[in-house]
């Protein structure tokens, strides 16, 4: 039915095969260019954001530092404050209990005695309840 004649067409089909396979070529030439281009450009871009992110992060450590030392020596100006305070409450108090035992010798004899007093009955009641319950609670066994 169908007999295979050779076409006037087959050396225009070759020539046209010939051209596709050359343009094919140089496609393959053109993508392969691209991509070492592209990756470059990736791998500088890749390193400058590195970079930057390095930058970054160090002025961020660099900022904390300073603001752990502004705020050492915030503490440091702020304790110097209160012992000078505390040293000039201190002396006054100083200062009038010392008058006032210079002005009432007997009363603060007395004083100092009841203070001794109480202070030496804390401590014997405290002794004795530790014996108490090291020894069982206080119970004698028969």
């Amino acid at each position: 039915m169908f007999q295979y004649r050779k076409s006037n067409f087959a050396p225009s089909v070759a020539a046209i095969q010939k051209h596709l396979g050359a343009v094919e070529t140089e496609l393959e030439k053109i993508g392969r260019t691209a991509g070492r281009q592209t990756s470059a450009a990736a791998a500088a871009a890749s390193d400058q954001i590195g970079d930057a992110i390095s930058t970054i992060m160090s002025e961020m450590v660099d900022r904390f530092r300073k603001g752990g030392q502004a705020a050492g020596d915030q503490a440091g100006r702020l304790s110097n404050q209160a012992l000078d305070l505390g040293a000039k409450y201190g002396s006054g108090a100083l200062a009038r209990v010392a008058s006032q035992a210079e002005e009432r010798p007997l009363l603060t004899v007395g004083v100092a005695l009841g203070i001794g007093i109480l202070i030496g009955a804390a401590l014997l009641g405290s002794a004795s309840s530790a014996t108490r319950a090291g020894s069982g609670g206080g119970r004698r066994r028969r």
